[in-house]
């Protein structure tokens, strides 16, 4: 009885499952981006190139940063939709900021990939994508209400939603994703349920974004998905504004390597050209220069000392200028914004400090104020306004500043953030420009460095950045970036780009003897990082074997302290998709009459989520003393409460006059400010 029941309810609920969305014909790039008047060279390669009917397709855009690359992808990729090749595409970024920025993006976009009526599901992926606003409202849009329901319950489209975006495992699933990298990457590590993942890549047009900014460990995870997603002959698109020549052959080499053909030979890196639109598939690889839509011309000036620098940013903002500065770790981030404020020379409202270590919630609101200040569409806001920011402003927020300091860091770095000068056009009073030049004279990118030394010693750049030397160990590469920039003079970009990428990062070049150990010692990292990671990538060629599950189970160690981003999606042993220091994660919290609630106000997982943040255990080590947190006894039922390991989690109280979190300076620990 029970079974005839059970199958009668399942056929009701199939029968009112939505309908697969049916993609549309691909028309030109303007009906999916009407703002595109003149495509740019590498979007008409985009609408113009062959796409093969059958078979792995693998192709990587490189261009400037701020060229139309995205614009370019999502039209190759809704191409290859309307040719059969793909029904969805998943659009995978490095960060969960610049994740959340393309999802906005590909809102406007989602109805034009599919037929009138369709109603597709969009879907961000990432640990903390409810707390995005934007997304929490779509997975209850408009759009999916008014269908038919089910014994009155909720609409079945905005139910399918719903259910996409309850676990990240699930999130790739939906027609189309956009999320962090780490998302795709657990479908070739040991996680549970990672064939799950793999089933939702199988059929979509598979982008990723910044390929640039992935490390060896990653690089490695990500070559192994794209051998498994060649193989299934899923579509795949890689952008990037400063690859090297080595990641380049790299990907190329595990596209091919599932190919039942001899491995094409790339062009040398003598003639590599760039802007560069490749296809690589079963016949080999096609390479296809194009121009540069708008070439920029840098120059470069050098500041020899934080002096220096703080001088420079006064006069600049007491003329109206906006002012970025780019530093490579919280402490000197920190330390610049504290003299400036001290200085009493600048109104301490202009000021704004940005860096990893604010709650959620602090984050948001700053990264929007500086959008907002510095953003596309600031005007007379602009004057006068400061940033002070870490790596964090690289990639995630669309900044426009008149004048930009950056420390010392990686060739390709300084270019990202050079991105971050001049971006839009605009008139000598700061308004953006539709048409014509920018006003604002030449971009000039200021870097913090040492003094230049042909012969440097091995604390050349330790004896300036005691603390950025550990984020940047490998010094030869910070030498030879200040070796070439001096040498060119400016970024020429895109005349000069691959000049500048190899000569920081191609092989055979001549290193100092004074900085070889730490360019030796670097290679070793990297070499040890792609072994680590080979060793936690599944070995599908293997198949299926009891044996070998038996072992990975014995020598699994179920107590290793998992990440709560993780949940029940781990499998076996401490396996990441990063490589990175252990961390802590850490919640704010208020003590309101007895009762314990989140910082960021609210109550809830979303409350508490707002009210995160996670530091390395190292950093945690030396600075706990500083802080005040909950007793023993209220930490364990505050875990027991909310299902956290009391390992890895911490509650610290801010309270009123709290001198080791500030919303405006974040968590200091024991770099307080001094009483003046």
């Amino acid at each position: 009885m029970y079974w005839e029941k059970a199958l009668s309810e399942a056929e009701r609920a199939l029968a009112i499952l939505p309908p697969s969305p049916k993609v549309s014909e691909f028309q030109n790039i303007r009906s999916l981006f009407p703002y595109i008047h003149t495509p740019s060279p590498l979007q008409e390669v985009s609408t113009e190139i062959q796409l093969n009917k059958i078979g792995a397709q693998l192709f990587i855009l490189e261009d400037l940063t701020g060229s139309g690359k995205t614009e370019a992808a999502l039209t190759l990729a809704k191409r290859l939709m309307s040719s059969g090749r793909a029904n969805g595409i998943f659009y995978a970024l490095p960060t969960m900021a610049t994740a959340n920025a393309m999802y906005s993006r590909l809102v406007d976009v989602l109805s034009k990939l599919y037929l009138p009526g369709s109603k597709p599901s969009l879907i961000l992926a990432h640990s903390r994508s409810r707390l995005m606003e934007g997304f929490t409202s779509k997975i209850w849009d408009n759009l999916l209400k008014g269908s038919s329901e089910f014994n009155n319950e909720t609409p079945v489209y905005a139910g399918c939603a719903s259910w996409f975006a309850e676990s990240s495992k699930k999130a790739l699933l939906a027609d189309v994703g956009v999320g962090t990298i780490d998302q795709a990457l657990m479908g070739v590590l040991q996680f549970r349920h990672n064939n799950l993942r793999l089933l939702g890549l199988e059929k979509k047009v598979f982008i990723v974004d910044e390929v640039h900014a992935y490390d060896a460990y990653m690089g490695k995870e990500l070559e192994q998905l794209i051998s498994v997603l060649a193989y299934y002959g899923a579509p795949i698109i890689l952008l990037s504004a400063t690859m090297s020549q080595t990641q380049r052959t790299q990907y190329l080499s595990a596209f091919q390597s599932v190919l039942s053909v001899e491995p094409s030979k790339d062009s040398d890196v003598e003639t590599l050209s760039y802007p560069l639109f490749t296809k690589a598939d079963s016949n080999g690889i096609e390479s296809i220069p194009v121009l540069s839509n708008r070439p920029r011309n840098i120059d470069v000036s050098w500041l020899s000392s934080e002096k220096q620098c703080i001088e420079y940013i006064i006069e600049k903002a007491s003329s109206g200028k906006s002012v970025v500065w780019i530093r490579n770790t919280i402490d000197d981030a920190l330390r610049a914004f504290r003299s400036l404020l001290s200085s009493k020379k600048i109104d301490p409202e202009k000021i704004l400090l940005f860096h990893s270590r604010f709650a959620f919630s602090d984050r948001q609101r700053i990264e929007e104020q500086a959008v907002s200040e510095l953003g596309k569409r600031s005007s007379s806001e602009r004057a006068g306004k400061i940033v002070i920011a870490t790596q964090v402003i690289e990639q995630s927020l669309d900044i426009d500043a008149d004048e930009l300091i950056s420390d010392l860091a990686p060739i390709d770095l300084l270019v990202q953030r050079s991105g971050r000068l001049h971006r839009h056009n605009r008139d000598a009073s700061g308004r953006v420009k539709d048409t014509g030049a920018d006003e604002r004279g030449t971009p000039i990118l200021h870097i913090l460095a040492p003094r230049w030394a042909e012969s440097p010693q091995q604390d050349w750049y330790s004896a300036m950045f005691h603390a950025g030397a550990y984020v940047y160990p490998n010094h030869a590469r910070l030498w030879l970036t200040q070796k070439v920039l001096r040498e060119q003079g400016t970024i020429q970009l895109a005349d000069n780009a691959r000049l500048l990428i190899e000569s920081v990062y191609g092989n055979g070049l001549d290193i100092p003897s004074g900085l070889q150990d730490s360019a030796l010692e670097d290679r070793g990292k990297e070499y040890s990082a792609r072994s680590m990671a080979k060793n936690n990538l599944i070995v599908f060629s293997a198949g299926y074997s009891s044996v070998s599950f038996q072992e990975d189970l014995s020598s699994a160690d179920w107590n290793s302290g998992v990440s709560d981003d993780i949940d029940d999606s781990y499998f076996a042993g401490d396996v990441s998709t990063r490589l990175a220091s252990e961390s802590v994660n850490i919640w704010l919290a208020k003590n309101t009459n007895g009762k314990i609630i989140p910082y960021s106000g609210g109550d809830g997982p979303e409350a508490w989520e707002s009210s995160r943040l996670s530091v390395r255990r190292g950093w945690w080590e030396k600075n706990k003393n500083a802080c005040i947190g909950l007793s023993e006894d209220c930490l364990e039922d505050w875990c027991r409460e909310h299902k956290k390991n009391k390992d890895y989690s911490l509650v610290l109280l801010v309270e009123e006059n709290c001198d080791f979190y500030t919303d405006r300076e974040g968590l200091v620990g024991n770099n307080k400010k001094q009483e003046e």
